[in-house]
């Protein structure tokens, strides 16, 4: 569905205490719920622009409460404050070692780096918390 709380075609999820963080590709757009199933919020809609998602496949949210949504369809991860603002968006358009196309695993290691699988781009992409490329592995 397409109402608040329900989900089209929902891929990542992220639980934090009783908070519920999901990905709802289909709808692109995040959903908080409680851990119970209950409506919270919801952040974005579907595009290109800031606020928007193109099919987000996972979310993330780090120690300093910022969630990480990799935006498969616009080849970007955007970093959100706890209500939904924008903070950040890793951009994986840009041609470089940085670049990357269809993000879609998110991690965050010990020391708060951010890393992203590109399954088009056969890699691990690691950025700093504020999204300064560090190093990449796998198959370039």
């Amino acid at each position: 569905g397409s109402g608040d709380g329900q989900f089209n075609s929902p891929h990542g999820l992220f639980i934090k205490g009783d908070v519920m963080y999901v990905a709802d590709h289909g709808n692109h757009r995040i959903q908080k719920l409680t851990t119970g199933g209950q409506f919270m919020q919801k952040f974005g809609q579907h595009g290109s622009s800031q606020g928007q998602f193109d099919g987000p496949v996972s979310v993330i949210v780090d120690q300093r409460d910022r969630l990480m949504v990799s935006d498969f369809y616009n080849h970007r991860v955007v970093i959100l404050d706890h209500a939904g603002t924008l903070i950040l968006t890793i951009n994986g358009s840009i041609s470089g070692s940085h670049s990357f196309q269809h993000p879609y695993g998110l991690a965050l290691d010990p020391q708060g780096n951010i890393h992203v699988a590109a399954c088009h781009s056969n890699t691990i992409k690691v950025f700093t918390p504020e999204g300064t490329y560090v190093r990449s592995y796998g198959d370039a």
